[in-house]
């Protein structure tokens, strides 16, 4: 029976194959040819291609014959990468994907770099997953806006929704914090990739403030993600590949006018509106807060996010860097969110919001740590 590692070695010189001989050798795929006359000139357009297709196919026999496999995976990621940048900006009128392909490229790039040294080769199936969904790269992204809802909810009544590695970030050892946060995300990528690459996105998360003790004896303040919920579907795919996160895909609705924004979503159930007062705010009536100082404690995102593996009994910590954090409170005229009723939480509390704008955001590579 063959391996994962094996199985996904095949694949790869497969797609190699596949380019070299049927689009290019054969011109099967005119296309193929027109991006290569587009970008080194329609005179020996036809001999260059079948020169790259001859090469593609010497590729793909490299792979299965396994000889200098790390001179091989490096060769191949650099060449990919190379390839459709250039594709990219000087032919994106003849990619398939248009300018989404620079995203099935770096996808392509990882696949070969996590088979080869990420993988070990006799083991399970699901090893490949389980690595890339551990935040194996650091990511980075720019907010345009974060609008935190935050409930208190009685510490009893969250107590059950967290890992046994994680304990409640609590206010006056009574109440422990739900949040709803809806994020207008752009240029979403690994950090470091020009922001062309990125993706934009509309997230609404829902997490539990925690805390967790490492093993250096560090108590670190995070959050713990019950769900997350997006309107873009590549993001809930690429969400669900890299994180343990829960992307759904929903719709998002925002409209605005002079003196409101609303916020909501038919399928999901949610609603927020908002008033564009310039005048002082006040808390929301019956937080637990005493002032608005107190309430920013809880105002999220807060530096780490973590995950729990129940099998192996390890902490999954990601941390993320931000700059010019300063939340500022939103009037809040009415809101519904239906999964905090899926909950079933007797009475949240609406202890404040903050929305927060314009902000470089980036999460460093995630940290994996044994618990006990």
């Amino acid at each position: 029976m063959k391996t994962v590692y094996q199985l996904i070695n095949y694949f790869i010189a497969a797609v190699w194959l596949i380019n070299g001989l049927y689009c290019k050798l054969l011109g099967l795929v005119p296309r193929h040819e027109e991006i290569v006359a587009r970008i080194l000139g329609e005179e020996h357009s036809r001999i260059l291609t079948s020169v790259i297709g001859i090469s593609e196919i010497i590729m793909a026999i490299w792979i299965i014959s396994g000889i200098k496999i790390k001179l091989n995976v490096i060769l191949q990621m650099i060449v990919i990468a190379v390839m459709n940048i250039i594709e990219f900006i000087l032919a994106p009128d003849l990619l398939l994907w248009g300018h989404y392909n620079s995203l099935f490229a770096f996808l392509f790039i990882v696949l070969i770099y996590t088979n080869k040294f990420l993988i070990p080769q006799k083991k399970h199936d699901n090893i490949m997953m389980s690595y890339l969904k551990n935040h194996p790269f650091a990511v980075e992204a720019f907010f345009e806006s974060s609008l935190v809802f935050t409930f208190a909810v009685p510490k009893e009544e969250l107590q059950n929704f967290i890992p046994e590695c994680l304990e409640l970030d609590t206010f006056d050892d009574k109440w422990a914090f739900v949040a709803a946060a809806m994020v207008q995300t752009k240029n979403l990528r690994p950090k470091g990739f020009p922001k062309f690459m990125g993706n934009d996105f509309f997230l609404i998360g829902y997490r539990v403030f925690v805390r967790y003790t490492n093993k250096a004896g560090k108590r670190l303040r995070g959050l713990y993600i019950l769900k997350s919920e997006t309107d873009k579907k590549k993001m809930e795919i690429m969400g669900n590949i890299f994180t343990h996160y829960n992307y759904t895909t929903t719709d998002i609705h925002q409209t605005e006018d002079k003196s409101t924004t609303e916020i909501h979503s038919v399928q999901s159930k949610f609603m927020v509106k908002l008033s564009k007062t310039d005048q002082e705010i006040s808390l929301p009536e019956h937080s637990p807060f005493a002032d608005w100082k107190e309430a920013r404690r809880f105002a999220g995102p807060l530096p780490f996010t973590f995950t729990y593996n129940e099998t192996t009994k390890e902490v999954l910590i990601i941390e993320g860097v931000r700059q010019n954090w300063i939340p500022k409170p939103v009037k809040v005229i009415d809101y519904h969110f239906d999964f905090l009723n899926t909950l079933q939480l007797k009475n949240p509390i609406l202890a404040n919001t903050f929305i927060i704008k314009n902000i470089p955001y980036y999460w460093k590579k995630g940290k994996i740590e044994s618990w006990k």
